[in-house]
C-alpha cells in the first residue's frame, strides 16, 4: 500500500495541500480521503484485470456470448470484495429483499463460475440457503390455430415481406430454434434433408424440416434465410422481437407472446402428442433433460386444464374415456 500511496503524492502538485498530507500519511500509515479513491481505483483495476482473464477462460470453454455478459454483470454486481463464503453471504442478505429469485439464482451461479475459475472453495450449499425458494413461474404457449391467427394479423404494406415474416414464424414454431440462432441460419446450412443449427455454447445440432419448409430452401444460395429487405444482412434479434408483438396486438390474442413462446410451444406441442421427451430434448439442444421437462410441465395451458377438472365432473369423465392410452406407447424412464 505504501507504494502505491507514494505514486498518488508523486502525481499532484508538490505544492498543494492533498500531496503533503499524503506525503505525511505514508509513514504513520494513516488515511485520506484521496488516497482511498487511489485505494478503489487500484482495486477496479485488479477485478477488471481478473475479469479480462476470466472472459478469456469462458471463451476457451465455448461459453455463448449472451451467458457471458450476465455473468460478468454479476460479478462486477458483487463488487471488489474478497470472493468467500463469508463475504457471498453478506452480499446475498443484503440483495435479496429487492431482487427476485431468479436474478439471485443467475448472480448465484455466475459467482460460482467465477470462483471455480480462481480455483476457490467456497460452501455454497450455505449460500443456497439464504436464496428464497419459489415455484417455477407458467408460461404462455400457443397451438396452431393462433399461429395461424398471427400470419393472418397483417400490418406490412410490402407482399415479399409480409410472407417472409410468416415463414419467420412457421419456422419458429416447427422447429423450436432460438431466435438468435434463427437470425444466423443461411440457405446452405440445410445439409442431407436437416437444418444445420450453431447452438450455445458453439455446440452444432440438426433439425429435420417439415415438407412445406423444405420448400422454401435454395441449397445453393448464399444468402440468409431471413434477411433485410434493403440489404442481405440478417433480422436482428430485436427486429424479430418487434415483428413478433405487431403481429399480437393485431391477432387480438391475450397472451404475453414473444420469440421464445414459439420454442416452449413446439415442445409441448411435441410433447403432448407423444414425442419422447429425449427426443424433443436432442431437437431444443439441451444439455440436461431436466431443462426439458421445465419447459413442458410448466405451460399454463396444461397446467390449467388439469385444474379446471375440480370443477368440470362431467368433462372429466368424458376425457378419461377417450383419453386411456396404454402404457406400452411410453417408455419407462417416462412413467
Amino acid at each position: 500500500m505504501k507504494e502505491y500511496l507514494t505514486e498518488f503524492a508523486k502525481s499532484v502538485k508538490k505544492n498543494s495541500k492533498t500531496a503533503r498530507t499524503c506525503q505525511n500519511l505514508v509513514p504513520s500509515k494513516r488515511e485520506c480521503w484521496n488516497c482511498k479513491i487511489l485505494m478503489n481505483k487500484k482495486n477496479n483495476y485488479q477485478q477488471n484485470e481478473a475479469l479480462n482473464n476470466y472472459v478469456v477462460w469462458l471463451h476457451s470453454r465455448n461459453i455463448s456470448p449472451k451467458t457471458i455478459q450476465t455473468y460478468t454483470k454479476g460479478i462486477r454486481h458483487y463488487g471488489t470484495s474478497a470472493l468467500n463464503t463469508e463475504n457471498i453471504s453478506d452480499f446475498f442478505k443484503k440483495i435479496r429483499e429487492r431482487l427476485d429469485t431468479a436474478t439471485l439464482i443467475s448472480r448465484k451461479t455466475a459467482l460460482k463460475s467465477y470462483a471455480k475459475f480462481q480455483q476457490l472453495k467456497i460452501e455454497w450449499e450455505r449460500i443456497a440457503k439464504i436464496i428464497p425458494q419459489v415455484q417455477k413461474k407458467f408460461f404462455a404457449t400457443i397451438n396452431e390455430e393462433e399461429l395461424e391467427l398471427l400470419k393472418k394479423a397483417r400490418f406490412e404494406e410490402s407482399d415479399k415481406i409480409y410472407e417472409r415474416n410468416n415463414l419467420l414464424m412457421e419456422f419458429l414454431f416447427y422447429t423450436g430454434i432460438r431466435v438468435s440462432e434463427i437470425a444466423n441460419i443461411k440457405h446452405q446450412d440445410f445439409q442431407n434433408q436437416a437444418l444445420r443449427i450453431l447452438g450455445k455454447g458453439n455446440k452444432v445440432r440438426y433439425i429435420p424440416l417439415p415438407p412445406f419448409l423444405v420448400k422454401q430452401i435454395k441449397p445453393c444460395s448464399l444468402d440468409y434465410l431471413f434477411s433485410s429487405w434493403e440489404s442481405n444482412k440478417p433480422l436482428s434479434i430485436r427486429i424479430i422481437d418487434q415483428i413478433i408483438q405487431k403481429r399480437v396486438q393485431l391477432s387480438g390474442i391475450k397472451k404475453w407472446i414473444t420469440p421464445h413462446t414459439f420454442r416452449r410451444s413446439f415442445a409441448t406441442l411435441l410433447y403432448n402428442r407423444c414425442g419422447k421427451l429425449t427426443t424433443v430434448q436432442k431437437l431444443l439442444g439441451h444439455t440436461h433433460i431436466t431443462t426439458t421437462a421445465n419447459y413442458i410441465h410448466n405451460d399454463y395451458e396444461t397446467l390449467f386444464a388439469d385444474y379446471s377438472k375440480l370443477w368440470t365432473p362431467k368433462l372429466n369423465q368424458t376425457s378419461e374415456k377417450t383419453s386411456e392410452i396404454p402404457l406400452i406407447n411410453y417408455e419407462t424412464t417416462e412413467i
